[in-house]
């Protein structure tokens, strides 16, 4: 009931079923393509990275949300508020350096420090802070907006990354999964020429016209060929659970392909065209920037800069200036008492002498450029020369194709020109199965060709970034 049920979430996107062998429903590459980019595992893994993305970046906006804040201090002894000091407030952080502050104290007490001392009513005040020195052009706060932006930008890039490996691997064995169908579809074939042929022996050996040999020679042929269908039948049966990978639906629930779904055969597999010349340059080309390999390295480097500038940010000395207006709350409207006679301000200096630990960490994030750089620099032209080398496969592999589907026709006609000598007694049995043979290897060696064109066709988008999009 397991199994059936599997079959029947695998077939659910719209096959057709007719009756017969060669009228089985064909499970194409789209198809495979498409199960996994909508429930594959590692294709829901890269959904994540992208939602790790967009949520680096809310976390970091949220060092530029508004604050409460309030704080109350007391103490009371031998029956005397000593002091009661409440600061609460509002603080505002904007991206450009400044932080606008506003907020309300009350203090009283016998013992209240005289610089804590407020009116009865309490004491208003609103400000600004500004950072004149370090930080007036980035800061902590700043760099890590700006590295999350960036890591969501690298996250997309990852997943994209991570689709093109999981694609091509599904592709490769999908056509390892056709390839040895076909394979095992052509000694079925001959195993059943071959017993057409041992029948049709013995029976002119027991009429008279054929030699006895010639049907121990018959009968080897049929074990032969069984023995090698049987082998090419394990074969296929492997890749298909193999290729049941990749095979998934919903509530990750894992598929199975069944006897009712089968590859395409050998006549029916269209070629893809021939990738030209200049459209692999473009691809070329477009590696630097295009590849989500080489987009990861670019993303890596812009991180490396933002931490490269915030690092340098810090060899300047330290200048923070605040100012706060003050008011009394008298009437309705505090902002009536506001005048410039009234307020608070500070401002702070520091800087390190030999600022050593600054220049330190310059020198080591400009290195971590430097080495990164390097390693952008090797991988585009790994990438590049691997896009060359599945173009000069693709190229080759079509012409051997062409080659070998014009040779196995020209084995075909040997072979029908062998069994009509042999029928009218010009021939003998050694030399139809030489022939026949021959054409056996002649087809394994054209259905195994066109599936490594195939895939070296994928290889091409594959290896320039471009198989998933």
């Amino acid at each position: 009931m397991n199994r059936l049920i599997k079959t029947i979430l695998l077939l659910s996107i719209g096959f057709h079923f007719v009756q017969g062998q060669e009228e089985r429903s064909i499970f194409t590459q789209d198809q495979l393509l498409w199960y996994i980019e909508n429930y594959h595992p590692i294709a829901q893994q890269g959904k994540l990275l992208i939602q790790q993305g967009e949520s680096s970046v809310r976390a970091a906006r949220g060092g530029f949300d508004p604050k409460l804040f309030a704080n109350l201090d007391q103490k009371q002894f031998d029956d005397k508020e000593y002091y009661s000091i409440l600061n609460s407030g509002l603080k505002i952080p904007t991206w450009y350096g400044l932080e606008f502050k506003t907020g309300f104290d009350q203090n009283r007490g016998v013992y209240l420090n005289p610089e804590n001392k407020v009116p009865n009513g309490g004491l208003w005040y609103g400000g600004v802070s500004v950072s004149l020195g370090q930080g007036l052009f980035i800061d902590q706060r700043r760099a890590e907006l700006q590295k999350a932006k960036v890591f969501a930008s690298s996250s997309a890039a990852e997943q994209r990354a991570l689709m093109n490996e999981l694609y091509f691997d599904a592709i490769k064995q999908y056509w390892k999964w056709v390839q040895a169908y076909n394979e095992y579809q052509v000694y079925e074939e001959s195993v059943t020429l071959a017993v057409t042929r041992f029948t049709a022996v013995k029976n002119s050996y027991l009429l008279g016209d054929k030699p006895a040999i010639d049907t121990l020679e018959a009968k080897i042929q049929v074990q032969n060929r069984e023995l090698a269908r049987n082998e090419y039948k394990l074969a296929y049966q492997n890749a298909t659970l193999e290729l049941s990978n990749y095979l998934w639906f919903e509530n990750n629930t894992p598929l199975e392909i069944t006897d009712e779904l089968r590859p395409p055969l050998f006549d029916e597999i269209e070629l893809s065209n021939t990738t030209s010349f200049d459209t692999l340059q473009a691809f070329v080309n477009a590696v630097p920037n295009a590849h989500p390999d080489m987009q990861i390295y670019q993303f890596k480097l812009s991180s490396l800069e933002i931490e490269r500038k915030l690092k340098a940010e810090k060899i300047k000395p330290k200048l923070n200036l605040n100012y706060n207006f003050l008011s009394e709350p008298v009437g309705d409207n505090f902002l009536n008492n506001v005048s410039s006679q009234n307020y608070k301000w500070g401002i702070e200096f520091s800087l390190p002498v030999f600022l050593r630990e600054q220049r330190g960490n310059l020198q080591l994030a400009k290195y971590k450029i430097e080495n990164t750089t390097f390693g952008q620099r090797q991988k585009q032209l790994e990438i590049e020369n691997k896009v060359l080398s599945y173009f000069n496969e693709h190229v080759a592999l079509r012409k051997q194709v062409d080659i070998y589907r014009d040779a196995v026709s020209n084995y075909s006609s040997l072979l029908e020109g062998e069994r009509i000598k042999f029928n009218i007694g010009e021939s003998s049995l050694f030399l139809v199965n030489s022939r026949e043979s021959s054409l056996i290897e002649a087809r394994l060696k054209a259905i195994a060709l066109v599936s490594k064109y195939n895939i070296s066709s994928a290889g091409i988008d594959y290896a320039s970034g471009r198989l998933y999009k």
